[in-house]
């Protein structure tokens, strides 16, 4: 039985797209369609461990990597027909995974997503008509078929670590901890923050929860862990959550003490940094190595079903999208484990978590 969230139907939807429209045309800084475009020869699968490619010359031939020998072939108009299909389901919330299992069996479908291929999403053959090149490039699928697709995930790992004091730098009281931690309402935590800070309390960064990712944020740059620790504080102080605003704030806050004098981006360069390493491989989780598991780049599904691609050769309009697209958002505090003032070692202290969405 095919199953699977909806950024996992979507990357199905994504693969008979393509197949069906046999071009992936690029994007520019406001994800918007340009002239320039790659052709594609193929893409391959590994539902079931043997890799087919479902090739495109004139019809759609699923061959055997080992052998060479044709599976099964459909026409152009039978991909087109079945990226409608789901197209249709996903835009509905009405996904009939028994249908779909049953009709997409003799496309050698058996997994609504293929996982085998590292970070990427999808595998294509494709051949740039500019340069005269051939070359088997992964993606990664960022689908807006369904909500804003999550661009950095959430779990306990990205709790950063504040601590609260006095104004004289003593611990607060056990009865200011119950006041803060007894707030409720519909933004909690926001609300938590600022009845610290209306109690005078002072909130300033400590530490990460993770070693492995501070250590990561590190390795993008030394100051990346304070930075991001200060805005999102600041988000859940003044709501501040679209990065193209956040840099400019920071500009003007300056909260590093840069030399800014002479023109020089050092918060825009360090977030989008960040946001770009988030988007091409780097997880909380696992040690970042500084290499890209996605060598060709990023398609985005729009709303309206159009897919687009920003090349890691197009990367400054990739960036620029990245800044003027990204949002500081929150996860759940019950799953992560956040928003709540406890003691440790005689100090009070708080977790704040976040999410990206692009």
């Amino acid at each position: 039985m095919l199953k699977g969230n909806k950024g996992e139907w979507s990357e199905l939807f994504v693969f008979f797209k393509l197949l069906a429209e046999k071009k992936i045309f690029s994007a520019d800084e406001n994800l918007e369609k340009t002239s320039s475009f790659v052709e594609i020869k193929s893409i391959s699968r590994r539902d079931s461990g043997n890799e087919l490619n479902y090739e495109l010359n004139g019809n759609v031939n699923v061959i055997d990597s080992l052998t060479g020998l044709v599976q099964f072939s459909f026409s152009i108009a039978k991909a087109k027909e079945i990226a409608n299909n789901l197209l249709n389901a996903i835009k509905s919330n009405k996904i009939d995974k028994e249908k779909f299992t049953k009709e997409l069996e003799p496309f050698y479908i058996s997994k609504v997503a293929d996982k085998s291929i590292g970070k990427g999403d999808i595998n294509i053959h494709i051949y740039d008509p500019r340069n005269g090149v051939s070359s088997k490039q992964q993606f990664s699928i960022k689908s807006f078929l369904g909500s804003k697709p999550t661009l950095f995930n959430a779990n306990a790992t990205t709790n950063i670590i504040y601590k609260i004091s006095k104004t004289n730098g003593d611990p607060i009281s056990d009865a200011d901890i119950n006041l803060i931690n007894t707030t409720s309402g519909r933004h909690k935590y926001i609300s938590r923050i600022k009845t610290i800070l209306d109690l005078g309390h002072n909130i300033e960064y400590h530490s990460y929860q993770d070693r492995i990712f501070n250590l990561n944020l590190q390795m993008i740059d030394s100051d990346l862990p304070k930075i991001l620790a200060i805005i999102v504080l600041d988000k859940y102080i003044n709501r501040e959550i679209y990065f193209s605003k956040i840099i400019s704030k920071l500009n003007q806050t300056n909260p590093i003490k840069y030399d800014l004098s002479e023109g020089h981006k050092f918060y825009e360069y360090r977030l989008v940094n960040f946001l770009v390493e988030a988007a091409l491989g780097m997880t909380s989780k696992t040690t970042w190595s500084g290499e890209y598991d996605v060598v060709g780049g990023i398609l985005i599904v729009k709303q309206d079903s159009e897919i687009l691609c920003y090349h890691l050769i197009d990367f400054n309009k990739f960036r620029t999208y990245l800044k003027n697209a990204s949002k500081l958002d929150n996860p759940s505090g019950s799953k992560m484990g956040y928003g709540k003032v406890y003691k440790e070692g005689g100090d009070t202290f708080i977790k704040l978590n976040f999410q990206i969405k692009a």
